[in-house]
């Protein structure tokens, strides 16, 4: 009967009632969309550091991480790769070694990163074939000493598929050595950065070149579904027996500012949602306030008839709560065609003028954000606003069951 009515009174102020409808589903809609490309872009930043890292937990020589040094290198790599892999929670360790080299062709000399990789397990966190755009996968082609190198680097060295680069690097003890290497095929990952400055290798191929048949610079761990990284990093540093020094650090740790932008910009969005639910609250407070003061003829008749204080406030609050449960129906539609939408077509960072976006050292201006249901975010946030939109009505609710019946009767008199 309450509800009943209160629906018929919302809509007796068609016009009032359609604004504050708006208004609601309007702020729902937007934190809807907001919550979906901030926990999307958000994700993308947590792969990428992953990706960049090399690992969600990594294994280095000590002082590795900070200096980058290319004679820090884990002598024993296969063992450690072996211990590694029997700790529960470790999906793949993954060996790499990382050193840097100098490409030199008849056509001249580039600096450049050498990575060398173990292509299936490489491809368990983010396989670099996938730029492949000429020549042959790593683990398919038939060349000695293959390479992939970035397509920026083909006229710089003058270079084909199957043409000879001599690279130069230095050995863990110091001595520059060479290698012979084919070209197996060309990368363009569109990122500068890794198009003329970074080759890719075997480690079979690297070893043999750094005469050093056990050597790994990085073990990278990709993690079993569910499984924790500070659990495992401190299962790893607890299991990992070699004779020389080792340091574990999870990704979050060896690319701290990454994390702490993305925490910043966490806060941000939580304070851009409060700021947005006090400005629903205080004008849903205000237009109920006003419809009370206009309606107090029509609270006292009621009340002269029988309809009790308490029942008054509860007609108010029931409005409110209908109000907001059609807002929030029709918000919640828009949301879901708003996500469809965006992750469908995705929005290219690039689009907001921004060609270079560089974070903790990893080159983000191609992400394309796109929108990432939580369903649990999305229940909190309906509830939020629930609250929000019926609680702001609470001040309008109790003026209404204090009018007497006599002062509201004289109220236009």
């Amino acid at each position: 009967m309450l509800l009943r009515l209160a629906w018929r009174n919302l809509w007796r102020q068609r016009a009032r009632t359609l604004i504050l409808i708006s208004a609601i589903t309007f702020s729902y809609t937007l934190l809807l969309v907001a919550m979906g490309l901030g926990d999307d872009s958000h994700q993308q930043m947590l792969d990428a550091g992953i990706e960049g890292a090399g690992g969600s937990v990594l294994i280095h020589h000590e002082g590795y991480w900070e200096t980058l040094a290319g004679d820090l290198v884990i002598q024993d790599g296969l063992e450690v790769v072996r211990q590694a892999s029997e700790v529960e929670g470790v999906a793949v360790a993954n060996p790499r070694i990382r050193t840097p080299s100098l490409a030199g062709t008849s056509a001249g000399a580039r600096a450049l990163e050498l990575i060398a990789i173990d292509p299936a397990l490489e491809a368990r966190l983010a396989d670099p074939h996938e730029h492949l755009t000429e020549g042959e996968r790593l683990d398919e082609t038939e060349l000695r000493n293959p390479v992939l190198l970035g397509v920026g680097l083909i006229e710089a060295l003058e270079i084909e598929v199957g043409d000879r680069v001599v690279l130069t690097a230095s050995r863990p003890d110091g001595e520059l050595t060479r290698g012979l290497f084919r070209v197996a095929g060309f990368l363009d990952s569109g990122l500068g950065q890794i198009d003329e400055g970074v080759a890719f290798t075997t480690l079979d191929a690297a070893r043999g070149m750094l005469e050093s048949p056990e050597i790994v610079t990085q073990v990278g761990i990709v993690l079993v579904g569910g499984a924790l990284e500070g659990e495992v990093a401190e299962a790893l540093r607890r299991v990992l027996r070699v004779s020389e020094p080792l340091e574990v650090l999870t990704w979050r740790e060896a690319l701290p500012e990454m994390v702490g932008y993305i925490e910043t910009d966490d806060a941000f969005l939580y304070i851009y949602v409060a700021v947005m639910f006090v400005v629903v609250a205080f004008s849903i407070a205000n237009t109920f306030l006003v419809a009370v003061t206009e309606r107090i003829r029509e609270f006292g008749l009621l009340n002269a008839l029988g309809l009790r204080s308490g029942r008054l406030g509860a007609l108010v609050l029931a409005e409110t709560a209908v109000l907001t449960v059609v807002s929030l129906a029709v918000g919640l539609a828009l949301g879901l065609l708003a996500h469809t939408v965006i992750s469908s077509y995705g929005i290219p960072v690039a689009t907001w003028g921004v060609s270079e976006m560089e974070l903790a050292g990893l080159d983000i201006s191609d992400m394309v954000i796109r929108s990432k249901i939580q369903p649990m975010k999305w229940a909190v946030a309906t509830v939020a606003v629930m609250v929000t939109t019926v609680g702001s009505a609470i001040f309008a609710a109790v003026r209404a069951a204090r009018l007497l019946p006599a002062e509201a009767m004289r109220f236009y008199e």
